[in-house]
Order: C-alpha cells, then sequence, then structure tokens
C-alpha cells in the first residue's frame, strides 16, 4: 500500500486530528485515512436516489400513532 508523509503540518491541527482520531477509535494514519478517503471520494448527492431510499425504508416501518390520546397514554405509562 502505498505511503504519504505530511510535512509542515500545524501543530493545532495535528492536536484536532489526534482527538478526532481518539473520538472515533481510530489510530491518527486511520482518522486521516478516513478524512482523505471521504474528501476524494466526495461528489454531489443524487437526490432522486436518496429519497427512493428514504422512501423503501419508510414502506418497512410500522406507521406511529402520535394521536393526542396515544401520546398521553404513552406519557402515564411510565407513572402507574
Amino acid at each position: 500500500m502505498p505511503q504519504v508523509a505530511v510535512r509542515g503540518l500545524p501543530e493545532d491541527v495535528h492536536w484536532e486530528l489526534k482527538e478526532a482520531a481518539r473520538r472515533n477509535h481510530r489510530s491518527l494514519n486511520g482518522e486521516v485515512v478516513a478524512r482523505l478517503t471521504a474528501s476524494v471520494r466526495s461528489s454531489q448527492i443524487d437526490a432522486r436516489a436518496m429519497l427512493e431510499r428514504i422512501q423503501k425504508q419508510h414502506k418497512l416501518l410500522k406507521p406511529v400513532d402520535l394521536s393526542d390520546e396515544a401520546i398521553r397514554e404513552l406519557r402515564d405509562a411510565g407513572r402507574r
């Protein structure tokens, strides 16, 4: 796998990358690779395709009853 050395990285950027890596449970190298990959592969969102995916997911979900009475019953269920 090719390797790249980064020279001249400002200290604050290095620190922020290290913190992001820690939050994301990655090594510093893993964080840099993930960010570079996302940057290079980013493209415009295909709104139609996304809408189709959302509609397919919506069909799989059961409707939720959000009537006033249903909300009151859910709220009061924990109080009994």
